[in-house]
């Protein structure tokens, strides 16, 4: 019951879906391998069935069997070509075999034989020089591409070295013909810079400067008739000179101006507003410290005390009782505040320049 299901820990239900879907999975894996047989044992029957008459004869299937004993079944067509290929692979199977069963004493029978054959076949031509192909007999040694292996036979031997005679020819031919070639062209090259040459002196000398095309020509005929040589490096050669050239496109004592300033205002470091101005206009916030101007401050206090002495002199007050040294002390003082307050005022470069000479 289903009410009653969740309360029992074993789920009884559960066993009997199991084995319905085991008993399902089997029959569907009985029904699979039958119908398999049945697939195989249609293939099987498959060739027993007659073949079709081929529209070429060529085409036309035949069965044989190879060397190994095995049945084959192949075209009309490729039957030739399959047992040469056969009869090639049983004969390189039945090479080793047939060497290694040989005794000493057979093969070198054999080899007497051979020789025998090559001597009465040396003894019917007719006496002549002896070649390397001659004795060579089964060499195994390779002798590179260079060497070319001529025939036994004197006509075909003949023949062979007409042919890389004649071959040895044409590629001279061919290699002179390029060299001239390249002569002629170099000739028309030469021929051409001649030209040039002759037309830059005509120049040269029509615009007055015989030095020069005297120059050129000379050069000319030492390069025609001297081969160029390579430089020799010497020892005190090898170090490098230090070469100091000045400047010609401006004027002595005056600074360089680059070409893109040029026609600007360059202050060089002045301003045109006070200390104090620009003091006013900073931020407080980022002023420094008030400590930092109490020292500044006393100067202040002192130099203004030196500028009133001068002062109250030219005012006319009495000089009389005053020690001559401290007279002397405060016309340097006056001086030097006037020397002071006569600060360069330029606004630009042309008047930098101007002040500057009028002071050297």
């Amino acid at each position: 019951d289903e009410e009653t299901e969740d309360l029992y820990l074993v789920d009884f239900t559960q066993k009997i879906i199991d084995k319905q879907h085991e008993v399902q999975e089997l029959y569907q894996s009985e029904a699979a391998r039958k119908t398999l047989e049945k697939e195989t044992d249609d293939e099987e029957t498959q060739p027993e069935m007659e073949i079709p008459p081929p529209e070429d004869p060529d085409e036309e299937w035949v069965d044989y069997v190879d060397f190994l004993g095995r049945s084959r079944r192949c075209m009309k067509k490729d039957l030739p070509s399959l047992l040469k290929m056969d009869q090639e692979l049983q004969g390189k199977s039945q090479g080793p075999d047939g060497n290694t069963l040989l005794s000493e004493d057979m093969r070198r029978e054999l080899q007497r034989q051979q020789w025998e054959k090559e001597e009465e076949e040396a003894l019917r031509k007719p006496m002549g020089p002896i070649h390397y192909e001659d004795i060579r007999e089964n060499e195994a040694r390779q002798l590179g591409v260079g060497y070319f292996a001529f025939s036994r036979d004197k006509e075909l031997r003949n023949k062979q070295r007409a042919t890389l005679d004649m071959l040895r020819e044409q590629t001279l031919d061919q290699r002179t013909k390029r060299e001239q070639l390249k002569e002629k062209r170099k000739a028309a090259l030469d021929a051409r810079l001649s030209k040039l040459r002759a037309r830059k002196i005509k120049k040269l000398r029509e615009a007055g400067l015989e030095e020069e095309a005297e120059k050129l020509e000379n050069g000319e005929l030492k390069g025609a008739t001297d081969e160029p040589e390579a430089p020799r490096v010497t020892a005190a050669s090898r170090k490098v000179e230090v070469v100091i050239q000045e400047r010609r496109d401006t004027k002595p004592g005056v600074p360089y101006v680059r070409e893109w300033d040029k026609g600007k205002e360059l202050m060089f470091g002045q301003w045109s507003k006070k200390q104090e101005e620009l003091r006013d206009e900073r931020d407080p916030e980022f002023a420094p410290p008030s400590d930092y101007f109490m020292g500044q401050k006393k100067d202040d206090n002192y130099r203004t005390q030196n500028q009133q002495m001068p002062s109250v002199q030219a005012n006319g007050s009495s000089t009389e009782g005053v020690p001559p040294s401290v007279q002397a002390y405060n016309s340097n003082v006056q001086d030097h505040s006037d020397t002071q307050n006569q600060e360069p005022l330029y606004q630009s470069l042309d008047d930098m320049l101007s002040y500057y000479r009028q002071v050297t």
